[in-house]
């Protein structure tokens, strides 16, 4: 009897378990084959391979489909291969994708109420009014601050100009530096010191057990979390976080203090309901109900430090890398900037800043071959037929957009491991046969773009107007980095080493 109830287990296991892998063969959609536990993602689960990487395989296997269905564990996604319905997907057809599919517990978990993950409407309510801190006159404002703080990075390399440097550590406590101060307004030193801005910067990318099944659990398996509890970030992060922003807000409106920073413009929004489309940043501290909550600012200045800190440092690292490798670019980058450089000053302005066009094609193309979010998720809102055939997506089901696969599709982008920052010379956004998503598209596009742009840009022009930087490992002058697979974000493995030797005024 035993064994044969063993036997009816085991067949009813394998009945469903067929049920559930033939979700998209049930609905005309071709689908890659999975393993029976994992899905087509195994190698993530195991920490073989990042989930970019392993989205780019996917891609890669099915390159000639327009869309192709696919499985992480037992859920099932569509990864949408074709350029122009990922357009229809982030851009004409918005109003079917409007969310991302990340799970959101306000009550439970604060930090999760920010405007990357939150669904519509509260997100179009949130992006509406979070925009205008984000216009050209308000970042021209705040560039004082990055510069400053620019300088500190040069003293800093000054100091240590004789030693082998970790470019993208470095870089990463360069920008955790410039969000402290203009997204939570606080002036900090994480350059030259252990600060605890520092440390959560490092918490929530470490790769950790728990910090692994977070990541998974958010991008891929949001029920998951919700399981286990697994919150944004650990309790006393989300701790730290809110305090801060509390006695921010305190000494601000009790003292009547104005500085040129994010958090001043969402203490507008906090207190009119509006941010300033002026050059206006005082404040009229009301006593009526307030537009958001402290957990809410907090939640929206926790992911202006994630993606401010992490993705600009990267590209930048990964930058440095690529001129390293290439020493003429390097030189042409710097004969420019030389060029654009204030005489009387020595310095770059918010002007000219912009002027410097072979550094951003650098820029540019180093965010081709290296996409900060090599994927973008959306969840289907409501039901969508795919136009010119006759499969429909069913309301909830979620969507990938491999984007390292298709930056690094010679269809688009010939021989794409070369490093080539001509290809943006001439770049044309609209030109559909070089499909180009680096901070996605869309309404939903990120809406700290120009402000990650400014402090790469000139992070990356103070470094090379001051220095040429050369590779310090002899493994890391040739083939392609190894990508971390314990981030969501494309991450090196083991950091970017480099040398610098400064020029002589």
């Amino acid at each position: 009897m035993t064994l044969l109830w063993t036997i009816g287990l085991a067949f009813a296991i394998y009945c469903l378990l067929t049920y559930v892998f033939s979700y998209w063969e049930r609905r005309g959609v071709t689908q890659l084959t999975p393993s029976w536990l994992f899905g087509n993602v195994k190698n993530v689960f195991f920490l073989k391979a990042s989930i970019g990487e392993i989205y780019c395989k996917l891609y890669e296997e099915s390159t000639k489909l327009p869309f192709v269905g696919v499985y992480v564990a037992f859920r099932p996604f569509l990864l949408v291969n074709d350029p122009a319905l990922m357009k229809n997907v982030l851009i004409r057809d918005f109003h079917h994708f409007t969310d991302r599919g990340l799970r959101v517990d306000e009550r439970n978990d604060p930090i999760s109420g920010n405007l990357f993950m939150v669904p519509n409407p509260k997100w179009r309510n949130l992006r509406v009014n979070l925009t205008p801190a984000f216009t050209s006159g308000k970042l021209k404002a705040m560039f004082p601050i990055i510069l400053d703080i620019g300088d500190r990075l040069l003293d800093h390399i000054d100091q240590h100009s004789t030693e082998e440097i970790d470019a993208r550590d470095l870089l990463a406590r360069f920008t955790t530096d410039i969000i402290a101060s203009v997204g939570f307004g606080v002036e900090i030193d994480s350059i030259n010191n252990t600060t605890f801005f520092r440390q959560i910067g490092v918490k929530i990318f470490e790769p950790t057990f728990r910090g692994g099944l977070r990541w998974l659990g958010m991008i891929l398996l949001p029920v998951m979390n919700s399981v286990l509890g697994l919150k944004v970030v650990d309790q006393d992060v989300e701790d730290f976080l809110i305090d801060l922003v509390r006695k921010t807000i305190e000494y601000r409106e009790s003292s009547g203090v104005v500085r040129k920073d994010i958090m001043q413009l969402m203490l507008q929004l906090r207190n009119s309901g509006s941010v300033s489309a002026e050059d206006q940043w005082d404040i009229q501290v009301s006593k009526a109900a307030k537009q958001l909550s402290i957990e809410e600012l907090a939640a929206q200045a926790f992911v202006f430090f994630v993606a401010g800190y992490d993705t600009s440092s990267t590209t930048m690292s990964y930058c440095l890398f690529e001129l390293a490798r290439n020493p003429e670019m390097q030189k042409k980058v710097q004969r420019e900037i030389k060029q654009c450089t204030v005489p009387c000053l020595g310095k770059l302005t918010y002007e000219n800043l912009h002027e410097i066009k072979y550094l951003e094609c650098c820029i540019l193309e180093t965010l081709r071959k290296y996409p900060a979010l090599p994927y973008l998720n959306r969840e289907c809102t409501k039901d969508y037929q795919i136009p010119g055939t006759q499969v429909e997506i069913t309301k909830g089901t979620p969507l990938v957009l491999p984007i390292l696969g298709v930056h690094r599709d010679p269809k688009y982008f010939p021989e794409p491991l070369r490093f080539d920052p001509d290809r943006f010379a001439s770049y044309d956004k609209n030109d559909s046969t070089k499909p180009f998503f680096p901070f996605g598209a869309g309404p939903r596009n990120c809406i700290g773009m120009r402000l990650g742009m400014i402090q790469t840009k000139l992070g990356l022009a103070m470094c090379l107007q001051n220095y040429t930087v050369s590779l310090a490992r002899p493994e890391q002058r040739q083939g392609e980095l190894p990508i971390s697979a314990t981030t969501p974000l494309m991450a090196p493995k083991d950091g970017i080493y480099v040398r610098v030797q400064r020029h002589h005024q």
